[in-house]
């Protein structure tokens, strides 16, 4: 139905990177999205929003992505592009967990309806929490790698659950 390929973009977005190069690319992830939000796109509004956004971050991650492996790439451009990234990922999330919601409403399952909207909710709360790392960081540096590795823990916990809510979308909302 097109859930699968959203489980597996999630896992697509992990950051797995050894020696500097990241095994599980975001551009794959963003691929599947759009391949998989293709396929659910006639089903709610909030998926044809959601596809159009993975579209954009196709582009814009294989920018990020080429950006990364030039030698004179500055943080000037790559930090104002992760933000880019990072706002229109949460646009994208934001749209698949109401899609999602919304389907689920439709058939009654409103249990299930109220776990998508929830779990978006976890998945916005991490970018806050980044930045509140970030500021502690700055004020109190030795504070900053516990709950680094805290935001990393909560990161990887968070996507796994979006990546179970995919797989049990595909299992609840088969037409």
């Amino acid at each position: 139905m097109g859930f699968y390929h959203l489980f597996w973009g999630f896992l697509f977005l992990f950051d797995f990177q050894i020696s500097g190069f990241d095994i599980l690319p975001d551009v794959i992830g963003y691929l599947l999205f759009y391949v998989g939000l293709a396929k659910l796109n006639r089903r709610s509004e909030h998926f044809r929003k959601a596809g159009n956004t993975a579209a954009v971050l196709l582009g814009v991650s294989a920018l990020a992505l080429v950006l990364s492996v030039l030698p004179r790439a500055s943080a000037a451009i790559g930090i104002p592009l992760d933000l880019v990234i990072l706002l229109l990922n949460l646009y994208m999330v934001f749209h698949i967990c109401q899609g999602i919601g919304a389907l689920a409403g439709r058939r009654g399952l409103y249990q299930f309806q109220s776990m998508a909207l929830q779990r978006w909710q976890w998945y916005l709360l991490l970018v806050p929490a980044m930045f509140v790392v970030l500021l502690i960081a700055a004020l109190l540096p030795a504070a900053a790698l516990i709950l680094g590795l805290l935001l990393i823990v909560a990161s990887f916990v968070i996507n796994v659950l979006m990546m179970l809510l995919m797989r049990e979308a595909e299992h609840h909302l088969r037409r």
